[in-house]
Protein backbone atom coordinates (compact mmCIF):
# COMPACT_ATOMS: atom_id res chain seq x y z
CA UNK A 1 0.00 0.00 0.00
CA UNK A 2 1.45 3.37 -0.97
CA UNK A 3 1.71 6.72 0.77
CA UNK A 4 -1.16 8.26 -1.20
CA UNK A 5 -3.56 5.59 0.07
CA UNK A 6 -2.46 5.78 3.70
CA UNK A 7 -2.07 9.51 4.26
CA UNK A 8 -5.17 11.22 5.59
CA UNK A 9 -6.34 13.93 3.18
CA UNK A 10 -9.48 16.04 3.63
CA UNK A 11 -10.56 16.88 0.06
CA UNK A 12 -9.49 16.98 -3.61
CA UNK A 13 -7.83 20.42 -3.52
CA UNK A 14 -6.02 19.58 -0.31
CA UNK A 15 -4.94 16.28 -1.85
CA UNK A 16 -3.43 18.01 -4.89
CA UNK A 17 -1.58 20.49 -2.68
CA UNK A 18 -0.40 17.71 -0.39
CA UNK A 19 0.93 15.61 -3.27
CA UNK A 20 2.65 18.62 -4.88
CA UNK A 21 4.30 19.55 -1.59
CA UNK A 22 5.39 15.98 -0.92
CA UNK A 23 6.87 15.61 -4.41
CA UNK A 24 8.73 18.92 -3.97
CA UNK A 25 10.17 17.64 -0.69
CA UNK A 26 11.20 14.30 -2.22
CA UNK A 27 12.98 16.08 -5.08
CA UNK A 28 14.73 18.38 -2.62
CA UNK A 29 15.84 15.43 -0.46
CA UNK A 30 17.19 13.51 -3.45
CA UNK A 31 18.89 16.73 -4.55
CA UNK A 32 20.84 16.72 -1.29
CA UNK A 33 18.82 19.32 0.61
CA UNK A 34 17.94 18.95 4.27
CA UNK A 35 14.21 18.17 4.35
CA UNK A 36 11.85 17.70 7.29
CA UNK A 37 9.00 15.22 6.84
CA UNK A 38 7.84 15.19 10.47
CA UNK A 39 4.71 17.24 9.74
CA UNK A 40 3.41 14.73 7.18
CA UNK A 41 0.45 13.04 8.84
CA UNK A 42 0.50 9.28 8.38
CA UNK A 43 -2.33 6.87 9.02
CA UNK A 44 -0.69 4.37 11.33
CA UNK A 45 -3.85 2.52 12.33
CA UNK A 46 -2.29 -0.68 10.95
CA UNK A 47 0.43 -0.44 13.62
CA UNK A 48 0.43 -2.29 16.90
CA UNK A 49 1.06 -0.04 19.92
CA UNK A 50 4.73 -1.11 19.82
CA UNK A 51 5.02 -0.25 16.12
CA UNK A 52 3.33 3.13 16.66
CA UNK A 53 5.84 3.91 19.41
CA UNK A 54 8.74 2.94 17.13
CA UNK A 55 7.29 5.06 14.30
CA UNK A 56 7.01 8.06 16.64
CA UNK A 57 10.58 7.52 17.84
CA UNK A 58 11.82 7.28 14.23
CA UNK A 59 10.26 10.63 13.42
CA UNK A 60 12.35 12.17 16.21
CA UNK A 61 15.66 11.03 14.67
CA UNK A 62 16.88 14.20 12.94
CA UNK A 63 18.19 14.50 9.41
CA UNK A 64 21.83 13.48 9.31
CA UNK A 65 21.78 11.64 12.65
CA UNK A 66 22.21 7.91 13.19
CA UNK A 67 20.92 5.62 15.94
CA UNK A 68 21.40 1.92 16.47
CA UNK A 69 18.47 -0.49 16.54
CA UNK A 70 19.02 -0.78 20.30
CA UNK A 71 19.08 2.99 20.78
CA UNK A 72 15.85 3.38 18.81
CA UNK A 73 14.25 0.62 20.87
CA UNK A 74 15.20 2.50 24.04
CA UNK A 75 13.93 5.83 22.65
CA UNK A 76 10.62 4.12 21.85
CA UNK A 77 10.44 2.82 25.41
CA UNK A 78 11.41 -0.81 24.72
CA UNK A 79 15.12 -1.03 25.60
CA UNK A 80 15.42 -4.78 24.95
CA UNK A 81 13.49 -4.86 21.65
CA UNK A 82 16.27 -4.13 19.15
CA UNK A 83 15.37 -7.15 16.99
CA UNK A 84 11.69 -6.16 16.89
CA UNK A 85 12.75 -2.65 15.85
CA UNK A 86 14.78 -4.22 13.04
CA UNK A 87 11.73 -6.20 11.94
CA UNK A 88 9.63 -3.03 11.93
CA UNK A 89 12.24 -1.18 9.87
CA UNK A 90 12.50 -4.07 7.40
CA UNK A 91 8.78 -3.75 6.68
CA UNK A 92 8.63 0.06 6.75
CA UNK A 93 6.03 1.30 4.24
CA UNK A 94 7.05 4.96 4.36
CA UNK A 95 10.82 5.01 3.67
CA UNK A 96 11.71 8.72 3.96
CA UNK A 97 8.72 9.63 6.12
CA UNK A 98 9.75 7.07 8.75
CA UNK A 99 13.52 7.26 8.19
CA UNK A 100 14.71 3.72 8.91
CA UNK A 101 17.81 4.44 6.82
CA UNK A 102 19.04 6.38 9.89
CA UNK A 103 18.96 3.21 11.99
CA UNK A 104 22.15 1.16 11.89
CA UNK A 105 23.39 -2.02 13.52
CA UNK A 106 25.63 -1.64 16.54
CA UNK A 107 28.46 -3.26 14.55
CA UNK A 108 27.86 -1.78 11.10
CA UNK A 109 25.30 -0.43 8.67
CA UNK A 110 22.64 -3.11 9.17
CA UNK A 111 20.09 -3.98 6.51
CA UNK A 112 17.41 -2.03 4.68
CA UNK A 113 14.58 -4.42 3.92
CA UNK A 114 13.75 -5.17 0.29
CA UNK A 115 15.42 -1.96 -0.97
CA UNK A 116 18.85 -3.24 0.03
CA UNK A 117 22.04 -1.86 1.48
CA UNK A 118 22.90 0.16 -1.64
CA UNK A 119 19.73 2.22 -1.20
CA UNK A 120 20.41 2.72 2.50
CA UNK A 121 23.96 3.88 1.75
CA UNK A 122 22.68 6.28 -0.91
CA UNK A 123 20.16 7.84 1.49
CA UNK A 124 22.80 8.15 4.21
CA UNK A 125 25.26 9.77 1.78
CA UNK A 126 22.58 12.32 0.88
CA UNK A 127 22.50 13.18 4.59
CA UNK A 128 26.28 13.54 4.81
CA UNK A 129 27.46 10.08 5.88
CA UNK A 130 30.13 9.43 3.24
CA UNK A 131 31.95 6.78 5.29
CA UNK A 132 29.08 4.29 5.36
Amino acid sequence: MGVAREVQIADGAAEANFVSDLLRRFRAFYGGERVDFTDVGLDLEWCTPFQADVAAALQRVPWGELVSYGELAAIAGYPRAHRAVGTFCAGNRFSLLLPCHRVVAGNGIGSYGPDGIATKRRLLRLEGHAAL
